[in-house]
């Protein structure tokens, strides 16, 4: 899993995106996870600080984005 952490921090430098998004990048990749694993990692990210999950309330979606402070 520690692969998927890196892949996602690699996609999440380029700009914030949506979990649909980071599951399609990384599928494009060719990188293999579960659906669960990709949810465990995220999840697993914004709790250690890593990542911030943030609403965006006009398109009715949660965004993640690397954290300021740590990259």
């Amino acid at each position: 899993m520690e692969n998927l952490e890196q892949e996602i921090i690699s996609l999440l430098r380029e700009r914030p995106m949506i979990s649909e998004e980071i599951r399609d990048k990384l599928m494009e990749k060719g990188v293999r996870f579960t659906p669960l694993e990709l949810r465990e990692t995220l999840a697993t990210m914004v709790r250690e600080g890593k990542i911030e999950k943030y609403p965006d309330y006009d398109r009715r979606k949660f965004y993640f984005r690397l954290r300021s402070d740590n990259f």
